[in-house]
């Protein structure tokens, strides 16, 4: 039986050079013969890279949209090895984390990484956005730290200090140009990610235990979870008032 396709999410606002790191991780890092999706925002601007993503022999390419945290896309004629969904720059990422989660387990896909790419120079004129991508980083194994060119060492380290404090064990890798060190291993479908969310868990027997001492994978994502009235428990600023 042929193994499931494996499933990549890549988080961050437009500009931040998401499309160049894309096509960058499926040249270097995907083999040729490999089958690859890539869903591409509807009804976002497009960049010279979008169309060289599209070229690329290998890669067969839709758009999609994130429409009451469910995913909605045109027609798929290929059957893909890998499957490379880019969210949408204005989303909520917990949106977007629930949606894909529902998509994967529907089409028996599994997931492989989800990667967020950081716009440093953006995150540092807008300050305020450090707590959408804080949802993101709890999502993601690989933090790609891009558009760094304006930005002092200072900031750069306080940045990682802050989420290396947080204990995630996320990788945290520079982009230069728009390309990766070492695609393969961004690749790699290891999970560093802090939450378990995308993960299957093995049932344990909780009967007789407070709240207080139950697993904390048994509790609801922090993100995800939602309130009686059906808002996040949990709220991120919307990035559309920061863009």
């Amino acid at each position: 039986m042929p193994a499931a396709p494996i499933v990549y999410i890549i988080f961050g606002v437009p500009n931040s050079g998401r499309r160049e790191i894309i096509f960058d991780l499926i040249e270097d890092g995907i083999p040729q013969l490999s089958q690859v999706l890539f869903f591409c925002p509807k009804n976002e601007e497009q960049c010279p890279f979008g169309e060289k993503i599209s070229q690329l022999t290998n890669v067969d390419s839709v758009e999609w949209e994130l429409q009451n945290s469910a995913v909605t896309h045109g027609k798929i004629s290929a059957a893909p090895e890998v499957v490379i969904f880019l969210a949408p720059g204005n989303s909520d990422p917990a949106d977007v984390a629930e949606a894909l989660k529902s998509w994967i387990e529907h089409n028996q896909c599994q997931l492989g990484r989800i990667l967020t790419v950081v716009n440093c120079a953006f995150l540092q004129q807008k300050p305020s956005a450090q707590s959408w991508y804080d949802s993101c980083i709890h999502f993601s194994d690989v933090i790609l730290m891009s558009r760094r060119e304006n930005n002092d060492n200072k900031w750069i380290k306080e940045f990682e200090t802050h989420h290396k404090k947080t204990c995630s064990p996320a990788r945290f890798i520079f982009v230069k140009k728009g390309r990766v060190p070492n695609p393969t291993e961004v690749l790699d479908p290891e999970a560093r990610r802090v939450s378990l969310y995308f993960d299957e868990l093995i049932p344990i027997e909780e009967d007789g235990l407070e709240d207080k001492e139950k697993p904390e994978d048994t509790r609801p994502d922090k993100y995800i979870e939602r309130l009686e009235n059906g808002h996040r428990a949990h709220k991120v600023p919307n990035i559309q008032k920061l863009l």
